[in-house]
C-alpha cells in the first residue's frame, strides 16, 4: 500500500530520491552500500516507512555522503560530510572525549529545550563517539573541533524525528 501521488511524500523520501539520482544509485545498491535490508530504501520510497530509525538513517546517510539530519532536513542536500568508524581501542584520551560528547550533548539538550531518555541519549553519545574516533590522518584534538556541529546536528535530526511523529 505505497503512496501513488508523489506530492504527498515526505520531504525526507525526495530528497532520499534526489540524493541516490545524483550518486547513481538504485533503491537496492543502496540498500546493499548501506548494510541494509536489500528491499529497504525501496519500502522507503513506497511509504511503507513513515520516519525511519536513527542507525537506518545514519547508514544511508552514510552511504549518500552526508549527515543523517541532512539527509531528513527539508533544505537541499549539502556536500559529502561522510565519517570514518574505524574500530579503535578505548584509551584515557577516548575516555575524554566521550566526557566530552555527553557533557557537550546534555548542554545542547538543554539549550534546545529537548529532553532525551536515556536509551536515545546512549544511542545520540554512541553515534557522536563514533563519527569522533580520530583515524591516522585526523588526529584526536582535531576531531573535537566539529564536535558541536555534529551533536546539532544530530538534535537537529532527534526534533524532526519527534515532530514527525508528533503528527
Amino acid at each position: 500500500m505505497g503512496m501513488n501521488k508523489k506530492e504527498q511524500e515526505p520531504k525526507w523520501v525526495e530528497k532520499l530520491r534526489s540524493s541516490m539520482k545524483a550518486k547513481d544509485l538504485n533503491p537496492r545498491s543502496l540498500s546493499l552500500k548501506a548494510g541494509l535490508n536489500p528491499t529497504a530504501v525501496r519500502d522507503m520510497l513506497e511509504g511503507r516507512v513513515k520516519f525511519p530509525r536513527y542507525d537506518t538513517v545514519e547508514s544511508l546517510a552514510g552511504a549518500l555522503d552526508l549527515t543523517p539530519a541532512q539527509l531528513m532536513s527539508n533544505g537541499p542536500a549539502p556536500t559529502s560530510q561522510k565519517t570514518n568508524s574505524a574500530a579503535l581501542p578505548l584509551d584515557n584520551e577516548d575516555l575524554n572525549l566521550l566526557t566530552e560528547i555527553i557533557t557537550r550533548l546534555q548542554e545542547t539538550a538543554e539549550e534546545y529545550r529537548h529532553a532525551l531518555d536515556p536509551k536515545d541519549f546512549a544511542a545520540m553519545v554512541t553515534t557522536i563517539y563514533r563519527q569522533m574516533k580520530p583515524n591516522e590522518t585526523q588526529p584526536k584534538k582535531s576531531a573535537r573541533a566539529s564536535l558541536t556541529p555534529k551533536i546539532k546536528s544530530l538534535m537537529d535530526y532527534e526534533r524532526l524525528r519527534k515532530q514527525v511523529g508528533q503528527k
